[in-house]
């Protein structure tokens, strides 16, 4: 009988293989710390930055005003892509006329026209929430106009036959099918926003996690810049696992 190993011990195993090459080659003298401190002098920049804070702010309003950003931008972007994308799924004369819109604007890279928006809206906070929006718009709308689309015809004959209104298929037949696909789309679209966040950050930005990270940089300061990372790469894993948590609460029929 073969032995079956769990994954979340192959998850483990990884993880412990990282974290050694990264003691041997720091501790080791294989690299120097510009190029990657060790655990103990990230865990001295980390402490750091949470007592004295960066330039002026702590660490903590760094990453309260970089989850701003992303709170305004995606969640008014994913709503509006949302709604956008069931009318696109549902009435074809929406499609007609928003399809081109969204089309043009999904392929196009969001920092293409962040000078645009900051000649438009000035350097502060609006250009920024206005990027986050129209990252997430397209993303969402594709999710939602797919997840239309995917309905399986019969569901929707068999609630018309039973006399539903039109308003009553979309509402209890279209839009709860279509939830697994939205959501796929809102995690995608989350990454995409995240990550749009912090090159708007560094370009045009004087506060927030991402230009830390840059003015960092800038002084060869390479145990903030990782500590910055991390904190990154860990706000970016809660805020998809709060989506999933949200998925499987809402949709827990997705999958059977």
């Amino acid at each position: 009988m073969a032995l079956r190993i769990p994954l979340r011990a192959w998850t483990v195993v990884s993880a412990l293989v990282l974290a050694a090459a990264w003691l041997t080659l720091t501790w080791g003298g294989f690299v120097r710390d510009l190029f990657l401190p060790p655990p103990d002098q990230l865990w001295d920049a980390f402490n750091d930055l949470a007592t004295d804070g960066y330039k002026n702010r702590t660490l903590w309003e760094h990453l309260q005003i970089s989850l701003w950003r992303i709170f305004a931008g995606f969640v008014t972007g994913a709503l509006a892509g949302t709604f956008l994308g069931l009318a696109m799924g549902y009435w074809r004369g929406v499609a007609a006329l928003a399809s081109p819109f969204v089309e043009f604007l999904r392929p196009l890279p969001q920092l293409a026209y962040l000078m645009l928006l900051i000649i438009w809206f000035g350097i502060g906070e609006t250009s920024k929430i206005i990027l986050l929006f129209l990252a997430a718009l397209p993303v969402s709308a594709v999710a939602a106009r797919d997840g239309v689309r995917n309905v399986p015809a019969q569901r929707i004959h068999a609630a018309r036959t039973l006399g539903a209104t039109e308003w009553q298929v979309f509402r209890h037949v279209v839009l709860p099918s279509a939830l697994p696909e939205i959501f796929t789309g809102a995690r995608i679209g989350v990454g995409v926003v995240y990550g749009t966040l912090i090159a708007a950050e560094i370009i045009a930005g004087s506060s927030g996690i991402g230009w830390m990270i840059l003015d960092a940089g800038r002084f060869l300061r390479s145990d903030y810049v990782f500590v910055g990372i991390i904190l990154i790469g860990l706000m970016g894993v809660a805020l998809n696992g709060a989506l999933v948590a949200l998925e499987t609460r809402l949709v827990h029929w997705a999958g059977r």
